[in-house]
């Protein structure tokens, strides 16, 4: 079984991601709509691994956009 939770960062982007129940191995499974997975011993600390992978993902995917439209405006103020 699995239990699916929505992450939203500051910008009020949102993203996915799962935790399944322990498996044979005492193991907790996590993985993010991003593609990111991994492992974690405890339920609580799979969701803050997810968690962190996705914030960090998304903080990176906010300064590219901003770098992009920085580009944009310095490039229309150059043109002008």
């Amino acid at each position: 079984m699995s239990q699916s939770f929505t992450f939203i960062d500051i910008a009020g982007n949102q993203a996915q991601y799962t935790v399944w129940d322990k498996d044979l191995h005492d193991e907790f499974h996590w993985s993010t709509d991003h593609g990111d997975h991994g492992v974690a011993s405890a339920f609580a600390d799979a969701q803050l691994r997810a968690r962190t992978v996705l914030k960090d993902s998304m903080a990176a995917n906010r300064r590219s956009d901003e770098a992009a439209r920085i580009s944009q405006y310095s490039v229309r103020w150059r043109s002008h």
